[in-house]
């Protein structure tokens, strides 16, 4: 079974880095406003991969390797886009994420196990049609939704 991805540098750890302040705050503003509280929240990752990334296995000089060492585990994977979601307590109260790859929907599904409580969505298709059809059937009135779009390992 494939585990994550392989890609990224520096710029992919600044990209999560960014990704997790604006989570935060976004989740900040539906958790503490009165009238923001009332909406029903999702997280949509549309391209959401495998949940982790593999590190670079070079690094194209000193300076990166260190970056890369110090933004790894131990096996040289990341969380992505779909576990720093997760990860943020409190969270949104439905995640839902799209990939395309068999393998990796695999491996998003699995993620149930760890997350208990949490209600995640893994939807096998291709993400531009289903997005069409998924924004055309929500709510608007009632539902508010973070929806991430990262192409970056796309066949």
């Amino acid at each position: 079974m494939e585990r994550g991805q392989s890609f990224g540098g520096s710029w992919t750890e600044e990209k999560r880095s960014l990704l997790t302040k604006y989570l935060k705050a976004y989740i900040t503003i539906f958790t503490s406003n009165p009238r923001a509280r009332t909406f029903y929240t999702i997280y949509v990752d549309a391209f959401a991969g495998a949940g982790y990334i593999q590190q670079r296995q070079k690094a194209a000089n000193q300076a990166e390797l260190f970056e890369d060492l110090a933004a790894g585990d131990a096996q040289g994977f990341v969380k992505g886009s779909a576990l720093r979601a997760l990860d943020l307590t409190p969270g949104f109260k439905e995640y839902l994420f799209i990939e395309k790859d068999p393998d990796r929907s695999t491996e998003l599904k699995s993620l149930s196990k760890q997350y208990r409580g949490k209600s995640i969505s893994v939807k096998n298709v291709e993400a531009n049609e289903y997005l069409r059809n998924w924004c055309a059937a929500t709510d608007w009135k009632t539902t508010r939704a973070l929806i991430f779009l990262d192409l970056m390992g796309c066949r």
